[in-house]
């Protein structure tokens, strides 16, 4: 708003100096992770792979509201998909776990997700046929979740 009122682009606000709102820079602010190091990289492509849904503030031209991002620890490639609606999570994973398994002929080993609801039930049970290991962060702490989090920002962004 300064920076408006200074440039003349607000002309009910001349020689005003606006306070900074508190709440304005609290919204703006990112909680800083918890590792005082940098995290490993993993020694094998498929090892450790993270996924995680974002809602988007608008819908696509063809209607998803969501997107779901997949990032491999050991070349920090990233793999997006867009969903209509979040009970799509389960078949785009399987897609995605058949298509990097032909294309790098290696198992997947382990998931990192968050504990958002989209990640139970039945997610729980294909892991578990397929022999994946499956962690979880702790929910409501995006700083766990550091390079998802960062990546689904600069999505957003």
């Amino acid at each position: 708003m300064q920076r408006l009122a200074d440039d003349n682009l607000i002309p009910e606000v001349k020689n005003v100096q606006l306070e900074k709102c508190t709440d304005c820079l609290a919204g703006k602010q990112n909680r800083t992770s918890f590792r005082a190091r940098p995290p490993m990289r993993r020694k094998a492509v498929l090892e450790l792979v993270h996924t995680d849904v974002c809602q988007v503030d608008t819908k696509s031209h063809a209607g998803s509201q969501y997107f779901m991002t997949f990032i491999n620890y050991h070349i920090r490639k990233l793999w997006a998909s867009l969903l209509k609606t979040k009970d799509q999570v389960l078949s785009i994973f399987k897609e995605f776990h058949a298509r990097v398994e032909k294309e790098t002929n290696l198992k997947l080993k382990a998931v990192k997700v968050d504990k958002g609801g989209e990640y139970q039930g039945q997610f729980e049970e294909y892991y578990r046929s397929k022999g994946i290991h499956l962690k979880y962060t702790v929910p409501k702490t995006p700083e766990l979740n550091g390079l998802a989090e960062r990546m689904n920002q600069i999505i957003m962004e």
